[in-house]
């Protein structure tokens, strides 16, 4: 794949405006081992190579194919795709990566099937297992960083529906810091974590439970979970954070909305996945 960079405001060292243009340090190193993928006005250069106002430089962006991970020929909901990256409506119940224990059923089996000879796997914005809705996978490392960037500084917007058990009376924000137990599943809110901020909007109540609407401004592993269960209100059917459910075989909790300019084009981007079905016949009362 093909990018084009106008310089503007630089004068210097190419790796330099190529980083400050969101190419990684690793690959920049990439694109150092093969003669030809980076140009200067159409010139071969290397990154060493001093560029300045007014210079289009391109790379191009090569990746080691993953073809030898096992297809699945499971049936995947594709809300966009384009050359740089695909949003998935991801079903609950697939786990996202190949692991020991869902080595041939998992989004990435999934999406070696769809895309065949040439893929690659760069998840953005992993969800659980059992969390259903829209997930974004970058089709290369570079627009992989583009996204981390973004999400590093809250430029991707992700809104999630999420049904708790008890009566939450008002809508607000949790802020607590969430710590990774080594050895552990389970995340715990600690003042030794990492900041986290969770904040929510009361959408419906009935039988004592709660539907929220969910904003994360941080992306902690089982965010919502932990705060959630921590405040007294575990998502239904949570069995790490709360307690299983007879009413939905997984914790109650839909990836709804992302909003986010398109890294490449800056095109402002909105994708919404309406509640699953499992989720919808545990709201309507």
């Amino acid at each position: 794949m093909k990018y084009i960079f106008n310089v503007q405001n630089f004068d210097g060292e190419l790796a330099v405006f190529l980083l400050q243009s969101g190419v990684s340090s690793r690959q920049i190193t990439r694109l150092r081992k093969e003669a030809g993928l980076i140009k200067c006005n159409g010139k071969v250069v290397f990154s060493n190579a001093k560029v300045k106002n007014g210079d289009v430089i391109e790379i191009e962006v090569h990746e080691k194919n993953q073809s030898a991970v096992p297809v699945c020929d499971a049936k995947l909901d594709v809300v966009f795709q384009d050359e740089h990256f695909c949003v998935i409506n991801k079903p609950a119940g697939m786990a996202v990566i190949a692991t020991k224990r869902y080595y041939g059923t998992s989004l990435q089996n999934v999406l070696a099937n769809e895309w065949g000879d040439k893929f690659v796997f760069h998840p953005v914005n992993r969800l659980d297992k059992d969390t259903s809705g829209l997930m974004i996978v970058a089709k290369n490392s570079y627009v992989h960083n583009l996204f981390d960037k973004m999400l590093a500084q809250n430029q991707i917007e992700k809104t999630y529906m999420a049904v708790v058990q008890g009566v939450v009376k008002d809508g607000g924000e949790i802020n607590l810091p969430i710590l990774d137990v080594p050895g552990q599943i389970k995340r715990i809110v600690s003042h030794e974590g990492k900041q986290a901020v969770t904040q929510y909007k009361v959408q419906k109540t009935f039988n004592e439970k709660t539907l929220l609407e969910i904003n994360l401004l941080t992306g902690r592993t089982h965010q919502i979970r932990v705060h959630f269960s921590h405040i007294g209100f575990p998502l239904v059917g949570d069995e790490i954070y709360g307690t299983k459910s007879k009413e939905i075989d997984r914790h109650a909790l839909h990836a709804h909305k992302l909003q986010f300019a398109h890294p490449i084009t800056n095109e402002k981007m909105i994708f919404v996945a309406n509640l699953p079905d499992d989720i919808k016949r545990l709201t309507e009362v």
